[in-house]
C-alpha cells in the first residue's frame, strides 16, 4: 500500500506543473494587407498561390508592432489541397516570434487555424513551442485574424516585460 501512495505522490509531482504550466490566455489582433499574390494557373479550378501580407498588431498586454507573413495555397478543383504559413511578427522592443502553421480544407473555408510558435527573441524565448487558435476574416486585401494562445505564466511575464 505505501508503494502504491509513493507511485501516486510521484505522478502528482510530475502532472501538476504540467496543469499549472499553461494557464493564461494570450491574445494577438493581426491585421494586414496582401501586398504581393502569385499564382500559377495550373488549368480551370488548379493553381498555386503565393501571398505576402504586411502589417500591425496589438495584443492583451499593450504591445503592439509589425508582421509579415508568406502564405501558399493549392487549389485542385478550386478546393484547398495544401495551406502552409509562416509569419514574423516583430515587437516595439525589436523582439521577434516566428509562426507556422497550416489549414486543412474544411479549416481554410471556416476561416480558423491553429500555429505554433516554432522561434523566438532570447527575451520571450519561452514562447517556443506554444500552440495557438486562430479566426482569419478578409475584406478585399485586407485581413483580419484575432489569435488566442496558451502560455506558460513565464512566457505571460516576459510578454509583459515587452512594454517596459
Amino acid at each position: 500500500m505505501l508503494k502504491n501512495k509513493k507511485y501516486l505522490v510521484l505522478i502528482i509531482l510530475i502532472l501538476l506543473p504540467t496543469f499549472n504550466s499553461f494557464s493564461k490566455d494570450y491574445l494577438i489582433n493581426l491585421q494586414a494587407k496582401v501586398v504581393n499574390n502569385d499564382k500559377h494557373n495550373y488549368s480551370e479550378g488548379n493553381n498555386f498561390n503565393l501571398l505576402k501580407l504586411d502589417g500591425s498588431f496589438t495584443d492583451n498586454l499593450g504591445n503592439y508592432g509589425n508582421w509579415n507573413a508568406l502564405a501558399s495555397f493549392e487549389l485542385n478543383n478550386n478546393k484547398i489541397k495544401q495551406h502552409f504559413f509562416s509569419a514574423e511578427i516583430i515587437f516595439q522592443n525589436e523582439s521577434k516570434m516566428y509562426i507556422q502553421g497550416s489549414r486543412n480544407s474544411k479549416e481554410f473555408e471556416q476561416g480558423t487555424g491553429t500555429f505554433t510558435v516554432n522561434a523566438a527573441s532570447k527575451e520571450i524565448k519561452d514562447l517556443i513551442g506554444t500552440k495557438c487558435i486562430y479566426a482569419i476574416n478578409f475584406f478585399k486585401s485586407t485581413s483580419f485574424t484575432n489569435t488566442k494562445c496558451k502560455v506558460s505564466d513565464i512566457a505571460f511575464e516576459r510578454l509583459q516585460l515587452i512594454k517596459q
